[in-house]
């Protein structure tokens, strides 16, 4: 069976394409991101006392969550942070680089499992992206900022939107998959 564009497993459409863009280009921050945290070697160390100063501005219940959870246990949060961030990292940047060029090729199995490793990733990204925003006591999306040299919307909140966009792709991507490879359908299933 060849495959043609516009598949599940043929080569990806324009849109796709885009999207899965920017799951490299955020695959990159997050693997740049833990990768720095692990050369530089002081982020687990520093963990407890960044946590303290910055309480006094996070919100009232995760700054509780923080205090109590996070401080104490600050090196197995550190070290569970560095590794997230690059296993993310590396995640959102091989997956969809196997889909943009290995597609075709790649049996349904590795199709399923890209899919799927590319869905947790993303939303562990938006994960962190979540508590880094109220880590940082970011502004919402929804409410003007208080400074005006602020931006509207800060990257940690825009973040896990996109996040979310791309594991929900890869999970109907993987659902129609499933269905086309089950009921021996015919492939074509509109994803571009």
């Amino acid at each position: 069976m060849t495959a043609t564009r516009g598949t599940l497993r043929g080569r990806p459409g324009p849109s796709l394409i885009g999207l899965l863009s920017v799951a490299m280009i955020i695959g990159y921050e997050w693997f740049v991101s833990g990768l720095v945290k692990f050369v530089r070697g002081d982020f687990t160390a520093g963990l407890s006392e960044e946590v303290l100063k910055k309480l006094p501005e996070t919100s009232g219940w995760y700054g509780r969550f923080l205090q109590s959870a996070v401080v104490p246990k600050a090196t197995f949060f550190g070290y569970a942070v560095e590794i997230a961030e690059v296993l993310a990292g590396v995640v959102l940047i091989v997956g969809p680089l196997i889909w943009l060029f290995g597609w075709e090729r790649a049996s349904d199995r590795v199709r399923r499992v890209v899919l799927f490793f590319i869905a947790v990733a993303a939303i562990g990204g938006a994960f962190l992206a979540v508590n880094l925003h109220l880590f940082n006591a970011g502004s919402h999306p929804w409410v003007i900022p208080k400074v005006s040299f602020d931006e509207g919307v800060d990257l940690d909140s825009v973040l896990p939107a996109i996040q979310i966009v791309i594991a929900w792709v890869s999970i109907v991507v993987l659902r129609r998959l499933g269905r086309a490879t089950t009921l021996g359908a015919p492939v074509d299933q509109g994803v571009t």
